[in-house]
């Protein structure tokens, strides 16, 4: 028997937009179609937009339950603006300890006074700033970073879908996205001690409008298998004025949250 070869015909989806008739199946497959027509849009793409676009800058007031290494109620302010400039102001009952990574050097204080300088790159303050940095998809679309989406077998447990992110250096991660493209986990490199060791991963939830886009109030981050620390973010602010790179020349130069805008 002879096979008939041809020109395949229109697809359904063609015939659907060029108002050809369809039967009533070919109607409702052309409808499903169109509804998810945005599922086939990059992750990446879709994440973005569910957050609510770019965001370059941010100041999140938190509280802490810390497990291991100094166990606890903590309360601090973290700093992030692109591309990559990241501090971490935490309270004490004295003056607060200040973490600042100026892009090329980690600078710790007490108040106002300089303690040391860390210009590595092992610091381990340089990883808590790429992980802020990749937690809030910035910098991602780079022409050195890769981005690759998960096959199904490989997607994070308890995500729909997910993405694969490697920074030139070899840094890799691996974030979960819920089925609006939101933000659920992420794996990678990130350097807890001295509070813990081993493979880091957070988990995010309970997300909240505020500035116009979407962001995770609660994190619960592991490291070695063990449960380090459960975070919630008790005030954001994003992209507010004061939040330059200057900003993170000095202690005093950081913007402080009070309630989000």
């Amino acid at each position: 028997m002879k096979r008939r070869v041809g020109i395949a015909g229109p697809t359904l989806r063609e015939r659907w937009l060029a108002g050809q008739p369809l039967a009533p199946l070919g109607l409702a497959i052309a409808a499903a179609l169109l509804s998810c027509g945005c599922a086939t849009r990059p992750l990446l793409e879709r994440a973005l937009a569910a957050r609510g676009g770019p965001l370059h800058g941010v100041v999140l007031d938190a509280a802490a339950r810390v497990y291991s290494g100094a166990p606890g109620r903590w309360r601090y302010a973290r700093v992030y603006l692109s591309p990559g400039l990241y501090a971490w102001r935490i309270e004490t009952a004295g003056e607060p300890d200040t973490y600042i990574f100026d892009g090329g050097a980690v600078r710790a204080y007490i108040g106002a006074a300089a303690t040391s300088v860390d210009a590595s790159p092992t610091a381990p303050l340089r990883s808590h700033a790429r992980w802020t940095a990749v937690s809030l998809l910035d910098g991602l679309t780079a022409p050195d970073v890769s981005v690759a989406e998960l096959p199904a077998d490989e997607v994070p447990a308890g995500a729909r879908e997910g993405l694969r992110v490697t920074f030139a250096d070899g840094g890799t991660y691996r974030l979960g996205f819920d089925r609006r493209a939101l933000l659920t986990s992420i794996d990678g490199p990130l350097d807890l001690s001295p509070l813990a060791s081993g493979p880091a991963s957070a988990r995010y939830d309970d997300p909240r409008r505020v500035g116009g886009v979407t962001l995770p109030f609660r994190a619960t981050y592991f490291a070695g298998g063990q449960r380090v620390a459960e975070e919630a973010i008790q005030a954001a602010c994003v992209n507010p004025p004061a939040l330059t790179p200057a900003a993170f020349t000095a202690p005093e130069r950081l913007p402080t949250c009070d309630g989000g805008r």
